[in-house]
């Protein structure tokens, strides 16, 4: 109803590239994902990451009738989630760290007409007032919230590409204040993404024994999206005693 498919398409964007923002780890309009879904002239692209058990908080993309579907991580049955095939690999190990690229003329075709896609479930811990109104912060799930999710125009695309990459390299995502999925965690995987690459351009960074870089490192996309195009460019004389980060500007 607001009109930006027209606006995009009057401005020449034919394709939208979509990520969640919580996650930094992302490789925005990634050049080789990009150019995969151009090739096979696809509707829609998503990538998917292997899960590291039956629990991961990930979408699963599966095939449902021949058409590529992602089940949200809380509609898939328990049961389901565990299942393993003869080599012991998760029956359902494709998951979906919500990076897609769907074609503007796609989005529109969707979009026309009554589409309706449904409402998902998502129990939360949600503060409330009490009889005596008093705060109450609860401990377990109380209420019901209802979601819906830009994956399920999927099924609808005609041609569509799935790309596997690395959890390392593309996920880390920023949900908690404080242990897994948060500021430091996140901050960690990115300086070990930028030591790994440095250390590949011959840059020797320093490390904990634990084998983490440690210092903070970043390298911007601006600089470089991968470990070749840094090694093309970075200074061989480029020494990491404390925190850096590499832009296009100044290089460090």
């Amino acid at each position: 109803d607001s009109g930006l498919l027209d606006k995009m398409r009057a401005r020449g964007i034919r394709q939208v590239f979509y990520f969640q923002v919580d996650n930094p780890l992302v490789s925005v309009a990634d050049p080789l994902f990009l150019g995969h879904h151009l090739a096979a002239s696809a509707e829609a692209s998503s990538k998917v990451i292997p899960k590291e058990s039956p629990w991961d908080k990930l979408g699963n993309l599966v095939l449902v009738d021949g058409r590529c579907s992602i089940i949200e991580y809380s509609d898939l049955p328990e049961e389901m989630a565990r299942e393993t095939d003869e080599s012991g690999r998760l029956r359902f190990w494709a998951g979906s760290p919500a990076i897609h690229i769907f074609a503007v003329d796609f989005l529109k075709r969707v979009t026309q007409g009554s589409l309706r896609i449904p409402y998902h479930v998502a129990r939360k811990k949600v503060p409330y007032l009490d009889e005596h109104g008093k705060l109450v912060q609860p401990t377990k799930e109380n209420a019901l919230k209802f979601e819906m999710f830009i994956f399920d125009v999927l099924p609808l695309a005609e041609r569509w590409t799935v790309a596997e990459t690395s959890r390392r390299e593309e996920f880390m995502p920023l949900k908690n204040a404080a242990g897994p999925d948060s500021p430091h965690t996140t901050r960690q995987a990115i300086s070990n993404l930028a030591a790994e690459w440095l250390t590949q351009a011959g840059i020797s960074v320093p490390r904990t024994p634990a084998g983490d870089a440690a210092v903070n490192l970043e390298i911007s996309p601006l600089y470089a999206l991968d470990a070749a195009e840094l090694a093309a460019k970075v200074d061989r004389k480029l020494r990491i005693e404390g925190p850096t980060y590499l832009d296009r500007a100044k290089g460090a």
